[in-house]
């Protein structure tokens, strides 16, 4: 069970594809009462080592209770509608994933670097991210439209992208459906599309109800463990 998930950028959706509100960046942040921006705690981690990258830092958008828990602590800024629909627009220019916490009701959007964020850097690790991540959409690629310019190659985030015969080709397996290649594309080449349904990961309603899935998901491969080591000894 995910801590977040994954969607894509507004403008990598085309007006026939069905998306569900709780999916599109702008629909979930405009639903919000209070926002508040913060430093991105991966990237200020990775500085503080000497590492990283040179992306924004104020990045971590942060909303209702959790906003005020923040600002309570003093851990961000309260800051307007316009300037988070600034920050998503900035993070799409950046080349950052979206990564809301895994519920229709959010907290938070992070906008992630796989430089620096630890779940896009064990995704990116893993043979089949696309497996692990929770995410709605996948990237198509059409082959007669794409000039082979490769700039979706420099910006996915899980080298889900190849060259071939001139063309970009994109392994399903890898892409975790974030939009990224598709909003700078040149050509139109590249669309967002829903994945089938059984492959898609159930988003819970809010946090509470994520929690719950997470603590079950825990409780049984902490199951499976045992029964495992048990048979193991019993050999």
């Amino acid at each position: 069970m995910p801590q977040v998930r994954t969607i894509p950028v507004g403008k990598s959706i085309e007006a026939g594809v069905k998306v569900l509100p709780y999916e599109k960046a702008e629909e979930l942040v405009k639903k919000q009462k209070k926002f508040l921006v913060a430093p991105c705690i991966c990237r200020k981690e990775h500085r503080l080592k000497g590492e990283g990258c040179d992306k924004p830092m104020d990045t971590c958008l942060v909303f209702g209770w959790g906003a005020d828990y923040y600002e309570r602590n003093g851990l961000g800024r309260v800051i307007t509608l316009e300037e988070t629909l600034d920050i998503l627009q900035k993070a799409d220019e950046e080349g950052l994933v979206l990564q809301p916490s895994n519920s229709q009701e959010i907290v938070n959007i992070c906008c992630c670097c796989g430089d620096c964020c630890l779940v896009l850097i064990h995704l990116k690790r893993h043979p089949v991210p696309a497996k692990m991540a929770s995410a709605a959409f996948v990237a198509r690629v059409d082959t007669e439209t794409c000039i082979g310019c490769e700039t979706c190659l420099e910006r996915c985030q899980m080298e889900a992208l190849r060259m071939e015969d001139d063309h970009a080709v994109i392994n399903r397996d890898r892409c975790i459906g974030c939009g990224l290649c598709v909003s700078t594309c040149p050509s139109d080449a590249l669309h967002m599309e829903r994945r089938p349904g059984e492959a898609g990961m159930e988003v819970p309603k809010n946090q509470m109800a994520a929690y719950d899935l997470r603590l079950k998901a825990r409780q049984k491969a902490k199951a499976d463990l045992e029964d495992k080591l048990a048979r193991h000894q019993n050999v």
